[in-house]
């Protein structure tokens, strides 16, 4: 099955006002023309990122959205549209909003278009851990350093060399001068690659190949093939390195939920280490009889603990320098069991018996007032746009640079579910420089 998702760069005339609660979606502004721009169906990026689709078109600043926006209260914010399949859910199954990336959505905009086989366009959770009072800071690994040396600067061609740079037309690159002069042209800021498969449009650059590249001062100058001149080598030191992709996780009762990106990144060769970090500890004193209660073979944790657990979590118990608790093994993982009295748990030997209640029966409190259980690390996988990058320029991974393939289930033929998604890479109308920025493979 095919779908066609089109961002057709269209930014709402006027702003747009979402309010929290409410699935009204109104414009302040005198020269909205949302009458003409948007039709039902349509769908808006809110203010809080997720998606939403207009459920009607009532005045020139005045829609309804499918639902009630999820968000704080927000005024003023430009507004743009997508054009998805109406056929396609929006929300999860819990009816929680979802982003572009969430749904695989390539070419959102024109840097993403144009450099997406080099940026984070997902990341998966592998374990989704537990015991999170709060949201885990999750951290992207940063894309390669490439440092350059002076021959490598051709000022005749305006030209860098990298060898088999596997860069695309649009990729970001910040350049930084090490500890010597910088390349004459430059300076340290965001620069964006011109590739072989682009057109000189007047600045010369020479014949690009797979292992040179120019440089546009905007993303815009890089796809028109305007490079900047460059008439000093620099130093051996000087680098290029592109933007370090971000992200930010949800939770849900203890558990990472979801990861969101924040910020693609650019220049990635290889999908980038994504990391979690690890719950707080809680620490008991089990040598005390009150919270050691063994008549009831439970233990007595701290307010912040006990609201972030359910029965059949993952938990490390240690004794922390002292005597375990007789019933338990130090460094051993178990499975927390929720009372119903307040800031009470027990443990199970596993997850099953967790949530069943089972508890371990434990007959003697332990020595040493640094007793701790902690949670398990969320760990996840990212994924670049495309697909890892080839060391040629303009390939692609799969049949064309707006196609994503994916895969739901595992097996062979009869236990998966295929599906592909094609996304414009420019307007439908006829933009004539689609093949030099999104070139076919």
């Amino acid at each position: 099955m095919s779908m066609w998702g089109m961002n057709d760069g269209l930014t709402l005339a006027g702003d747009g006002n979402f309010t929290n609660g409410a699935n009204t979606f109104t414009s302040n502004h005198g020269s909205v023309t949302w009458l003409t721009e948007l039709e039902v169906g349509d769908c808006v990026v809110g203010a809080d990122t997720f998606l939403y689709r207009i459920a009607t078109v009532t005045a020139a600043g005045a829609a309804t959205l499918d639902r009630n926006y999820s968000g704080t209260t927000a005024a003023d914010e430009a507004i743009v549209r997508i054009q998805l399949p109406r056929h396609l859910k929006i929300t999860t199954d819990a009816g929680a909003g979802m982003t572009p990336q969430d749904l695989g959505v390539f070419g959102i905009s024109g840097a993403e278009r144009s450099a997406g086989v080099d940026n984070l366009t997902s990341v998966g959770e592998v374990l989704v851990g537990s015991c999170h009072r709060s949201v885990p800071a999750v951290t992207v690994a940063a894309p390669p350093t490439n440092t350059i040396a002076t021959a490598s600067v051709v000022l005749a061609d305006n030209t860098i060399g990298i060898t088999n740079h596997g860069f695309r037309t649009g990729t970001k690159l910040n350049y930084l001068n090490g500890t010597g002069s910088s390349i004459t042209g430059l300076s340290e800021a965001a620069y964006y690659v011109i590739a072989k498969e682009t057109t000189d449009s007047g600045t010369t650059f020479g014949t690009l190949t797979d292992s040179t590249f120019a440089l546009g001062s905007s993303l815009s100058n890089a796809q028109a093939g305007t490079a900047v001149a460059l008439t000093g080598q620099g130093n051996a030191t000087q680098t290029f390195i592109g933007d370090t992709a971000t992200a930010t996780a949800s939770l849900t009762v203890g558990k990472v939920s979801k990861i969101a990106i924040t910020a693609a990144g650019s220049a990635y060769t290889s999908a980038p280490t994504v990391t979690l970090a690890a719950p707080a500890t809680e620490t008991v004193d089990a040598s005390d009889a009150a919270v050691c209660v063994l008549a009831d073979n439970e233990f007595v944790v701290s307010a912040a603990f006990y609201g972030c657990i359910a029965s059949g979590d993952p938990v490390t118990y240690a004794h922390g320098g002292g005597t375990a608790i007789t019933g338990l093994t130090t460094a051993t993982g178990y499975y927390l069991i929720k009372s119903a009295t307040s800031n009470k748990i027990s443990l199970a030997t596993t997850a099953s018996r967790g949530k069943a209640g089972t508890k371990i029966s434990l007959t003697v409190v332990g020595s040493g007032t640094s007793h701790t259980l902690i949670g398990q690390t969320p760990t996840a996988t990212g994924t670049l746009g495309l697909g890892t990058p080839s060391t040629t320029v303009g390939a692609s991974e799969v049949a064309h640079v707006g196609w994503v393939k994916k895969t739901i289930g595992t097996g062979g033929r009869a236990g998966r579910v295929h599906y592909e998604t094609l996304v414009a890479a420019s307007s439908m109308s006829g933009a004539a420089d689609e093949d030099l920025v999104t070139p076919d493979s």
